[in-house]
């Protein structure tokens, strides 16, 4: 009988997998005794049962549980599949000092 693997490997394993394929970047995936649960959005229903089904074969994963939503566009300001983000240039405005919660007005 294989031993199992941790559900850091398999996590790591999924994201990594998740990464190569161009229509899950707004995957979330956690990973419990070899169960993962995936949620976020993806474009289309193929979409949805792809990563569903590249996720389950996986080693080491027991179970999927597909939380994914399909967006196609029209419950979001983004593009199909893709969440809306409040900083789409990837800046982080806090450490480049133009947000200070420290300071009162």
């Amino acid at each position: 009988m294989a031993a199992q693997r941790s559900d850091t490997l398999i996590g790591d394993d999924v994201v990594r997998s998740l990464g190569q394929q161009g229509q899950s970047s707004q995957v979330l995936v956690q990973v419990k005794d070899g169960q993962v649960t995936l949620s976020g959005d993806v474009p289309s229903t193929a979409a949805k049962h792809q990563v569903e089904q590249l996720v389950a074969g996986i080693d080491g994963v027991r179970g999927v549980h597909n939380h994914l939503n399909v967006d196609t566009g029209t419950r979001s300001f983004g593009e199909r599949g893709q969440a809306v983000r409040d900083n789409p240039d990837g800046r982080d405005d806090a450490q480049m000092g133009d947000i200070d919660l420290g300071k009162d007005g």
